[in-house]
């Protein structure tokens, strides 16, 4: 590896100076040393990427050498090539290696396989420390997530606690609010002018949205909860409840739901009928000129997973916005359309603890297809 440091160590000063000679036409920066004790000094100074180290030195053996280079923290990283003319022995070889070399040549060595085994040990060194350093990024990175999931519990355990407050605490008082004002509505009501009318109703209806929105907080929060084990669960019959809970809207817009048979899944009865009334309820409530139409259906996909979507024929959303309206709360109509802008909040956090994924496929003024994918039930 050119532009690598490398000592090179022997006591035979014509010997070392002909090696360094061929390192340095390879294109590595060397520094030489006759000793051992010279050797040890000028590691400290240089820090060399490599050694290459006689075993018989004039004032201490060369496994010496290896083992003090090995045994210290600042220059245990250091490669140590040991070659030897004398000690070429098996045994020999391997006490070197032992002691910790990293290779061992026995002389004499040709110099272009001295070259190639010097590139051959500094591009392994080099693949050790870059994997090092992933490996250290990789520990960065998830002691970051932990950071992370940790602040995202407390998110969680503090939305769950302001619902929990705003159930118990905000809804009473805001129940006495809107019942005072029905009453004073009735006793009243012939002695307001038009103007005073348009100020009640507004007072009132701001009391009903933030009962509304507090209920939804609720909702949104309660779904993040830790859920029961998800079973066996029939899409059909949680399509056909939330039917019925919509049947009232359905019919004042006119509307017609189509449903193809649908499977039985993985999952939670009470959340999945939810999924679907709020993604019909969205369908009536997004509607363009013409009544209504909403078409859904399951395919099966790979890996034991079904696909399900909900096609309408309303207003539907620009592409930009595929990804926003599932944010808490986001909302791309003003109040000429009700709601609170929780509802694809909620599905997707439903579908994300079903193990599943949901997204959105529309043009605008041509309708909008909600899809979802889900487990399939295990006895199905």
């Amino acid at each position: 590896m050119p532009n690598a440091v490398i000592l090179n160590i022997d006591d035979n000063e014509p010997g070392r100076y002909a090696r360094t000679r061929v390192l340095q036409r390879a294109g590595f920066e060397v520094h030489d040393a006759g000793t051992g004790r010279e050797a040890l000094r000028l590691i400290k100074e240089v820090q060399p990427d490599l050694a290459l180290l006689d075993v018989n030195l004039p004032d201490m053996n060369g496994l010496e050498v290896c083992h003090r280079i090995k045994s210290q923290e600042e220059t245990a990283a250091i490669i140590v090539l040991q070659i030897s003319a004398i000690s070429i022995s098996p045994p020999q070889a391997a006490t070197a290696l032992n002691t910790g070399a990293d290779s061992y040549l026995i002389e004499p060595v040709d110099p272009d396989v001295l070259i190639a085994t010097i590139n051959a040990l500094l591009r392994l060194r080099r693949a050790e420390r870059g994997l090092a350093q992933a490996n250290q990024q990789l520990s960065e990175k998830n002691a970051e997530l932990q950071r992370v999931n940790q602040n995202l519990q407390r998110s969680n355990y503090d939305l769950e606690h302001f619902a929990f407050l705003a159930n118990h605490d905000l809804q009473e008082p805001l129940r006495n609010i809107t019942t005072h004002l029905q009453l004073l509505e009735r006793s009243t009501a012939q002695r307001f002018n038009e103007a005073d009318r348009h100020l009640f109703e507004t007072v009132l209806d701001g009391a009903q949205r933030m009962r509304l929105l507090i209920d939804d907080v609720l909702r949104y929060s309660s779904a993040g909860r830790e859920e029961s084990a998800l079973e066996p669960t029939s899409l059909n019959l949680a399509l056909r409840l939330a039917l019925e809970d919509l049947s009232e809207s359905i019919a004042a817009s006119d509307g017609a739901v189509e449903a193809g048979p649908l499977p039985d899944v993985a999952g939670n009865h009470l959340r999945l009928r939810q999924v679907f009334q709020n993604l019909i309820g969205n369908s009536i409530k997004y509607r363009s000129a013409r009544p209504p139409r909403v078409d859904i259906a399951a395919e099966e996909e790979p890996a034991g997973m079904w696909r399900i979507w909900v096609r309408d024929n309303g207003i539907g959303i620009a592409e930009q916005h595929f990804e926003k309206v599932f944010g808490p709360f986001k909302r791309l109509h003003g109040r000429e359309i009700p709601g609170t802008g929780i509802g694809l909040a909620l599905c997707r956090r439903i579908i994300d603890n079903h193990g599943g994924r949901i997204w959105i496929e529309s043009r605008e003024g041509e309708g909008t297809t909600v899809l979802f994918t889900l487990r399939a039930s295990a006895t199905a």
